[in-house]
């Protein structure tokens, strides 16, 4: 049940949103001084507090404990969380200015399909959702949220992507070629688990901060050449949004991958 819950509250898109976020660091729970919550960033006019920032922590921290994973430095997991609520709540404005909404009766049948698919009742999620410390409320306003958000991006993809015929044949062609007998079949009907340690550049970046990613994406080469583990180290430094999951983008055939990885993917072998 937490892996649900960790993919529902801290889902994070790839989408450009329009928004801005000043970070105001304030003290952690063992500095500070009042019981007043202390705000951690501002986002346009909502903010996020410390009190939310340390739930989705321990969140991620259980999910990461059940999956065995290596929990990185606390400061390096908090940047990554953080910036998950800042771009989870910018997106969730994104949708609202644009007019998606989500109505109580698809809510509805989406969370029945959840407690399906997790081979339980509706009265058992419910029990699960709460024994992880979350209201049954707040899990159906979560819900709502990521409903909203995943029409957004999917809004976004119906209105960017372009597609011709040329594209569709030149893929073809190239998983086609992949396919030889030495290969068993492998290349298009073939599945890659595919992991990325993501450096970001910004857009009309100037020559020094493409020379600062070029250092950084070196010294991610040599940690991970002496040996150092490539989750924790994704966890740690990267930008991509499965950075909490270590960088796992989950297994793809040839045809879903991004087409960066499609040249090298397929040339690789075995081991």
């Amino acid at each position: 049940m937490n892996k649900l819950l960790f993919f529902l509250l801290l889902s994070l898109c790839v989408l450009p949103v329009p928004g801005q976020a000043q970070l105001v660091f304030g003290p952690g729970p063992e500095g500070t001084a009042s019981t007043l919550d202390v705000i951690v960033a501002v986002v346009n006019d909502d903010v996020i507090t410390r009190k939310e920032l340390d739930a989705a922590m321990s969140l991620v921290e259980r999910q990461m404990r059940q999956n065995k994973a290596s929990i990185p430095l606390r400061a390096d997991l908090e940047h990554q969380v953080l910036e998950r609520l800042i771009l989870s709540q910018l997106e969730l404005r994104t949708a609202e200015r644009n007019g998606i909404t989500v109505d109580d009766a698809t809510l509805n049948a989406a969370i029945d399909n959840l407690a399906r698919r997790n081979n339980m009742s509706l009265t058992q999620l419910q029990q699960a959702v709460e024994k992880d410390g979350i209201s049954f409320a707040k899990f159906r306003d979560d819900v709502r949220r990521e409903l909203m958000t995943a029409r957004l991006r999917q809004k976004a993809v119906d209105s960017q992507i372009q597609i011709s015929d040329q594209d569709v044949e030149s893929v073809q062609t190239q998983l086609t070629g992949q396919i030889n007998p030495m290969s068993g079949g492998r290349g298009r009907g073939a599945e890659y688990r595919i992991a990325q340690i993501l450096i970001a550049v910004p857009e009309e970046a100037f020559p020094e901060q493409i020379a600062t990613a070029k250092r950084k994406a070196e010294d991610v080469l040599a940690r991970l050449g002496q040996g150092e583990d490539f989750g924790r180290l994704a966890t740690s430094v990267s930008a991509g949004q499965q950075a909490l999951e270590g960088g796992d983008l989950g297994w793809r055939r040839a045809d879903q991958l991004p087409t960066l990885f499609t040249d090298v993917v397929l040339k690789l072998q075995p081991g």
